[in-house]
């Protein structure tokens, strides 16, 4: 059978092609009307255009033809699943021991089966209307994180060191494979996902109670050496006299011991590239290696190092990069207000 049919398209496509190409010639047609003798020229120009438009037609019509069958047989196949899902719904239904009237013999009846799917397409309805609500709403908030994220200080490649240690796959994964969520949502889900990721791996808590700012972050006069010099973060004392030092995130203790110009000094790795540095202290409670909670003491300030007076100096670093430790206090504080 396979080969009968690929024989005769052999054939009529070798028709259709010795047609297209035919060679041909003017012909005259005579034509005779009392006695009188008249001549009708047809140039084979023809007629090679008037063959050629008709092959054209003729495929165009059949081309129409089994697009109209392969649609029609693509909307019956359709139609067939359709009604399968909704007989397969109705039958989950009336196995969960729904009650209805039907007909005695386990279907619902064509009353019950519509009502179903009227109120199928209604929660239907109801639920995208709910998802593009929740839509608008993320694409406000995201607006009001990367406003967040502009106001930290934070460069492009201190975002992206944040951003490429984040978890990936899991709920967006589930979020773009149910057919209930727009892209849209999926979007900006992932989005507010990211934004999240990079704010909340900022502190947001200060390392002293009541505290006071003696010296911020940036170009300043070193009182030292008495010339223009990074202040690599904030100096920091506490107005209420609780000398203690606090972790302002859970971390691992990496440093915990004397360096030349920060005195006593510790340094813990918190998550996704994030480090606090706490110096000057007068002594260190910790160990090196010591996994330490949030709240939990480091330190006691003091005037170690090359210091001018009593005072703690911290600072924030992601992936070795300094950051000021008061826009990224700030900004991770605003961040849990918009979240309450």
């Amino acid at each position: 059978m396979v080969k009968g049919f690929i024989a005769n398209a052999r054939r009529w496509t070798g028709f259709v092609a010795g047609l297209w190409h035919r060679e041909f010639h003017d012909s005259r047609i005579i034509l005779e009307q009392q006695g009188d003798l008249r001549y009708l020229v047809v140039s084979a120009r023809l007629q090679r255009n008037f063959v050629r438009t008709s092959l054209v037609l003729v495929a165009f019509t059949v081309a129409l033809l089994v697009g109209l069958s392969t649609s029609t047989l693509y909307l019956r196949t359709q139609t067939l699943l359709l009604e399968n899902s909704h007989r397969e719904i109705f039958l989950a239904l009336q196995s969960a021991g729904l009650q209805g009237n039907n007909n005695g013999d386990g279907d619902y009846s064509q009353d019950d089966m519509l009502e179903m799917a009227r109120v199928i397409r209604e929660r239907d309805m109801q639920i995208r209307q709910y998802i593009g609500d929740w839509t608008d709403r993320l694409a406000i908030r995201n607006d009001q994180l990367r406003g967040l994220v502009r106001s930290s200080g934070l460069n492009e490649k201190v975002i992206g060191i944040i951003q490429s240690r984040q978890s990936v796959g899991g709920f967006n994964e589930e979020i773009k494979d149910n057919p209930l969520l727009s892209t849209a949502f999926a979007k900006e889900t992932s989005a507010n996902k990211e934004l999240m990721g990079i704010l909340n791996a900022l502190p947001s808590k200060m390392p002293v109670v009541d505290p006071s700012i003696t010296s911020e972050f940036g170009i300043r006069n070193d009182p030292i050496f008495n010339k223009p010099t990074l202040h690599a973060g904030v100096d920091i004392v506490s107005s209420s006299g609780r000398d203690q030092v606090y972790a302002v995130k859970p971390g691992k203790v990496l440093f915990a011991r004397y360096h030349g110009n920060l005195g006593n000094m510790v340094i813990l790795r918190h998550e996704r590239g994030v480090e606090t540095l706490y110096g000057h202290m007068e002594k260190v409670l910790v160990q090196e290696g010591e996994d330490v909670p949030e709240g939990k003491v480091l330190g006691i300030i003091g005037n170690t190092g090359k210091s001018t007076g009593k005072h703690l100096h911290f600072e924030v670093l992601v992936g070795s990069y300094q950051v000021d430790p008061l826009k990224v206090v700030r900004t991770a504080q605003n961040v849990q207000q918009i979240q309450k």
